[in-house]
């Protein structure tokens, strides 16, 4: 799988599409060897470092219980070392993601898709993160309940939106609404840059649960 084919298959996905979850995962088992290189040297993506840090400025304990969903090939579990984060968890719809981010020091990895009902328990973790699932063709605004349920009360979430997805998959509305339903406080919510060498920015969100 050449870089070339793996951000094209990427492009095909349609959010609309019944067994879209299904291409999701044939895109990440495709694209899992080149993932990191294309995240660097083509997209130029700089989310997982800007999230550690901003749930890192948050918290004086680095023995939280932390998960991070749709971990992929672990580059968030790799900066959550290098802040001293020691306790984290991933899962991630893609089993050849999974064994590459077996590296990034994860204590267990779990097979699982946010569109549907992940494989861990209610009010679980301290820090849930999720970066880089909500954009073109993967997962709905909706599906930050599930953030939710499996984050402890007063826990933080950190999570990005691509831009080009923050208004059409209902973020703005539902981070507002989450809000004014008093079931997290944000915390942080701006647009910064996301994916530098394509000039494409995205949404940081940190929040914490009431």
């Amino acid at each position: 799988m050449t870089k070339k084919n793996g951000l094209r298959l990427y492009k095909n996905l349609d959010i609309r599409e019944e067994s879209n979850d299904e291409k999701i995962k044939l895109v990440y088992e495709e694209w899992a060897q080149n993932y990191d290189l294309d995240n660097n040297d083509v997209l130029g993506t700089v989310s997982q470092p800007n999230c550690v840090k901003l749930v890192s400025n948050e918290l004086e304990d680095k023995n939280v219980e932390i998960v991070d969903v749709g971990c992929g090939t672990g580059l968030v579990g790799e900066h959550l070392r290098i802040f001293g984060f020691t306790n984290f968890d991933g899962v991630d719809i893609s089993k050849k993601m999974i064994e590459l981010a077996k590296a990034r020091g994860y204590r267990k990895l779990l097979l699982g898709s946010l569109n549907e009902s992940l494989p861990i328990d209610k009010d679980n973790y301290d820090v849930t993160f999720c970066v880089g699932v909500f954009t073109h063709g993967h997962v709905k605004s909706d599906r930050l309940s599930e953030l939710i349920r499996i984050t402890k009360p007063g826990g933080l979430i950190c999570f990005t939106v691509n831009e080009g997805v923050f208004e059409e998959y209902g973020f703005k509305n539902t981070i507002a609404r989450y809000d004014n339903e008093k079931k997290w406080e944000v915390l942080t919510l701006r647009r910064s840059k996301y994916m530098i060498k394509k000039q494409v920015e995205g949404y940081y969100c940190l929040a914490r649960l009431r």
